[in-house]
């Protein structure tokens, strides 16, 4: 489930799934992106935060959700895309607080968001082509964008474990603190973005964004054609079925 709660102008939103180390399931998504989409119209809100509970992030797209999409003759569309359709619509600051894993789409995610703040020894990890997928929530320009292409294909194509403070360095994280501080110094930086004007940080985000926006649209959209053909591939079918009997 998705916790939520307000606290002056700062909506805080926490991943509560902790006996699945907080995978993401489609219904957790869609309340994502709800409660993203109506704090974007909210005048009263002037930041987000985004955590997760137990000393993890997220472990990432539930794996039963996967297999479900992989298996059904009309598949819907991906509620975690519209999530991240959701983030890359808002112009509300969001901040990150990563303690533990952020795994697959609990990485490419944080690419959508303004500030993202991680324990030192989180670990990030975009596992897609062990699994017979292909990089999803636009991540092929967004990380290249902020990483670098070649830093880019190490998390990519070789799947590159990072912890906290290798993704600060190389520019996926924006600080890194002691491990369970994390969301304390989010919650700080977000009470500093709400004593400002409202409309000043929005229309600042969106000049910040504009200049790669189209390009992040169109590869959201090559990404998700391609992701869904992989994940009706027998290599991905395979490699969940592996995962399914651990």
């Amino acid at each position: 489930m998705i916790d939520i709660q307000q606290s002056g102008a700062v909506l805080q939103l926490t991943i509560n799934r902790p006996e699945k180390k907080n995978a993401l399931t489609r219904d957790m998504y869609q309340s994502l992106a709800a409660e993203v989409t109506r704090a974007n119209g909210d005048e009263s809100i002037h930041a987000i935060v985004l955590s997760g509970v137990g000393g993890v992030f997220t472990a990432g797209n539930d794996l039963d959700d996967f297999r479900a999409r992989a298996t059904d003759a009309n598949p819907k569309p991906s509620a975690g895309l519209a999530f991240i359709e959701a983030l890359m619509n808002c112009d509300t600051p969001v901040i990150v607080a990563v303690e533990g894993l952020a795994i697959g789409i609990g990485t490419t995610l944080l690419l959508h968001c303004d500030s993202v703040i991680t324990g030192r020894s989180a670990t990030f990890k975009t596992a897609f082509v062990d699994l017979g997928l292909v990089p999803e929530a636009a991540s092929t320009v967004t990380m290249p964008l902020h990483l670098g292409s070649r830093r880019a294909a190490d998390l990519l194509l070789f799947g590159e474990v990072l912890s906290g403070e290798q993704a600060r360095d190389c520019g996926l994280a924006s600080k890194a603190v002691a491990d369970g501080d994390a969301l304390t110094e989010a919650l700080a930086q977000a009470e500093r973005l709400a004593g400002k004007p409202r409309e000043a940080l929005r229309a600042s985000k969106r000049l910040i964004r504009a200049p790669w926006r189209a390009q992040v649209e169109q590869a959201l959209e090559r990404e998700r054609e391609v992701f869904s053909a992989r994940l009706r591939s027998e290599d991905c079918q395979s490699a969940l079925d592996r995962l399914a009997r651990r």
